[in-house]
């Protein structure tokens, strides 16, 4: 019996080669195109994954500076000064502030001498529709504030410093007084007062021997006794002095007046009805008295 072995056509074996290198060559080709299109579709969306970030990041940034930068303008509106009035003027204000008001009163400039050498003091009454305060200054400020401000000229004053004021030396009725530093600032502006309707607080005369020594207070009454002006010298310097019994519905008061105060009327004033604004509860000769001082206004009704 005769074996059947298969006889292959050897144009359709290298044909089948050829398909299959062929298709080999297009798989491999489809492949690569696949995987170079799928590397730029990852780098594209790499590219706009880090395009979003850095405008996420840009938005951030832009949000954080605006967020700065308003609360430095916040900052800012915080830090404005506040316009207080004289009278709102104590120790316990946590807010930067400024006054205006005007020079009612200048002092004479007055030196000292302590542990550390000879200074000076200068010393001003400012005033405001609310009130009156004093302002302090020493040694160089006291020179620089001097050539600065002018009696009966109004400014605007920020940066100075709040201090309770000595019962002793006080000469207005306030309980704290303004230091001058050196960061005080001063300017001159536009602010008028009224002096034809002063304030005033009068105390009867009747009460001055129950409050503190001391104090501040305004008072009226009618003159009945005028002792007359005596004078004298004292540290190189001329001064006057006027005593004078004051009576308010049947209660008497001795009063002295000094320097300008007691030459501002010319003739004796017994019978005069007078009104005065601070004066100070002061001693003298085993008794209780009121004494003028430069601040003091006086009147006759």
């Amino acid at each position: 019996m005769e074996s059947c072995t298969p006889i292959y056509n050897t144009s359709e074996l290298t044909n089948d080669n050829i398909g299959n290198e062929i298709n080999t060559k297009t798989l491999s080709h489809t492949l690569e195109e696949s995987i170079r299109q799928n590397t730029n579709e990852d780098n594209q969306s790499l590219e706009t994954n880090i395009e979003i970030s850095s405008v996420n990041i840009d938005l951030s940034i832009n949000r954080s500076t605006e967020s700065i930068i308003q609360n430095m303008n916040n900052d800012h509106q915080d830090n404005e000064r506040v316009l207080i009035n004289i009278a709102e003027i104590n120790n316990n204000i946590t807010y930067l502030w400024k006054i205006r008001a005007e020079i009612t009163c200048e002092y004479p400039k007055r030196t000292f001498l302590n542990t550390h050498g000879t200074g000076e003091i200068s010393n001003w009454d400012l005033t405001d529709a609310s009130g009156s305060i004093t302002l302090v200054a020493f040694n160089l400020n006291s020179h620089t504030m001097s050539s600065k401000l002018k009696k009966n000229k109004a400014y605007e004053f920020s940066n100075l410093n709040i201090r309770p004021a000595s019962d002793a030396f006080k000469t207005l009725s306030h309980q704290f007084q303004l230091l001058c530093t050196n960061g005080t600032t001063v300017k001159e502006i536009d602010f008028r007062l009224d002096h034809q309707h002063s304030c005033y607080n009068f105390v009867h005369l009747n009460q001055v021997n129950s409050i503190p020594m001391h104090s501040i207070i305004d008072v009226q009454g009618r003159v009945l006794r005028d002792f007359g002006i005596s004078t004298g010298e004292r540290n190189d310097n001329i001064w006057s002095r006027r005593d004078i019994h004051i009576d308010q519905d049947g209660s008497h008061f001795s009063m002295t007046l000094w320097n300008s105060q007691a030459r501002l009327v010319d003739r004796n004033m017994v019978g005069l009805n007078i009104k005065f604004k601070n004066v100070k509860i002061s001693w003298f000769d085993g008794a209780r008295i009121l004494i003028t001082m430069a601040n003091t206004q006086l009147s006759i009704t």
